[in-house]
């Protein structure tokens, strides 16, 4: 079915282009071709192709038939984007090619197919190609300037060469403000890599810019906090996820374990820090109220802890406050009640984590979406955590 609407839109763009192109003959005052000539003729023997069910050879006696001048230059990029989806890169790219080599082309026309182009030479791999094409767009005056930067930082970032795509974002982002986000990522990127060789001051210095570059990077206030902590510097390291805290409070399960750290050197109220965290949530995640709850028994008992609980999980349920509820109430015998071991498989198979972007569920972090590539899209499930 896909395949006939898309031979039924194939051939209808390429009879507009043909009238398109016969129009624009009769207006300059010739025609190429009169009427019932070669050209009609191909178009007949394509329309047979079609009707015997030989889409290929169709494709081919089309194109052949369709003449390019400027009045059909965009059916022809069309074709190859065409071409281009349906995974016959080396058709799109003869197509685009061919395009590039008319010498009537508007320089409006010859920077989209250039791009078109590019953009085949990316989806086969061919990325010096497709840098030099990009680099000539973004250098440019064309309109297409800011496409051929996301193509080209796009194109750095698949093959992991961030200091590249750092030098190309920061292009980008003089003309899209938003891009902060990704380029911040870039140089967290580089950070993760200087902590790997323990160049812990390139580090720091990387995770200052993506700061600079975007100040709600969580990325790098979580990684900059690690670094604090790893280094003994736990007052630094409290004031970091005390901005985190009031910033991007949902990520606070994310640094549990450094507060704790934090707390027992002095540098930290951890019940403050917690509370804080419960009230600046508009829906608190739960591994901050399960953290909480344990901090009150340790300090106030289990009474006190599953009272505080059971307030929270009436406003907001949860599997995991409700396996945590148990667990206050005392061990139970999976013998004789399997309801724990019930809910803790449950709480163990829930995803945690959803990405705003495409929807992606999982168990863990991630700073780039595995689905969608989007960056800084994935974050903590909060809310009714019912399912």
């Amino acid at each position: 079915m896909q395949e006939l609407m898309f031979l039924g839109l194939f051939v209808l763009a390429l009879a507009i282009g043909w009238f398109l192109g016969r129009r624009e003959a009769i207006k300059v005052g010739f025609m190429l071709q009169p009427h019932g000539s070669a050209v009609d003729k191909q178009y007949f023997i394509g329309l047979n192709y079609l009707l015997n069910e030989q889409p290929d050879e169709a494709i081919e006696t089309f194109i052949r038939a369709l003449e390019v001048n400027p009045e059909t230059v965009e059916t022809h990029i069309a074709i190859g984007k065409l071409f281009c989806q349906r995974g016959d890169v080396e058709r799109a790219i003869k197509v685009h090619q061919n395009l590039l080599a008319r010498p009537n082309l508007t320089p409006e026309q010859g920077d989209r197919v250039q791009l078109e182009l590019a953009r085949d030479y990316l989806a086969v791999g061919m990325h010096q190609r497709a840098e030099r094409l990009l680099e000539e767009l973004a250098d440019s005056g064309s309109s297409l300037r800011a496409e051929a930067l996301v193509d080209l930082v796009a194109a750095y970032e698949h093959q992991h060469e961030w200091r590249e795509a750092i030098a190309v974002g920061e292009r980008l982002l003089r003309e899209r403000a938003d891009f902060s986000v990704t380029l911040a990522q870039y140089h967290c990127e580089l950070a993760a890599r200087a902590v790997q060789r323990r160049e812990t001051a390139e580090a720091q210095l990387h995770l200052r810019t993506a700061l600079k570059v975007e100040p709600l990077c969580v990325r790098a206030l979580i990684m900059s906090a690690e670094l604090q902590v790893h280094g003994g510097d736990y007052k630094g390291a409290a004031r970091l996820l005390q901005r985190l805290a009031e910033q991007a409070p949902d990520f606070v399960p994310e640094v549990l374990a450094l507060a704790e750290r934090c707390a027992d050197n002095g540098a930290l109220d951890l019940a403050e820090y917690l509370d804080q965290a419960l009230e600046r949530a508009t829906k608190p995640v739960v591994s901050v109220v399960l953290a909480r709850t344990r901090q009150i028994q340790r300090e106030q008992g289990a009474a006190s802890a599953e009272r505080f609980l059971l307030q929270r999980l009436l406003v907001q349920p949860s599997l995991s406050g409700v396996h945590e509820l148990l667990r206050l109430r005392g061990p139970a015998s999976p013998e004789t009640d399997p309801l724990p071991e019930l809910l803790e498989a449950l709480v163990r198979a829930r995803p945690r984590y959803r990405c705003d972007s495409c929807g992606f569920t999982g168990s863990k972090l991630y700073w780039q979406c595995p689905s969608c590539q989007s960056w800084s899209t994935v974050k903590p499930l909060k809310g009714h955590e019912l399912s």
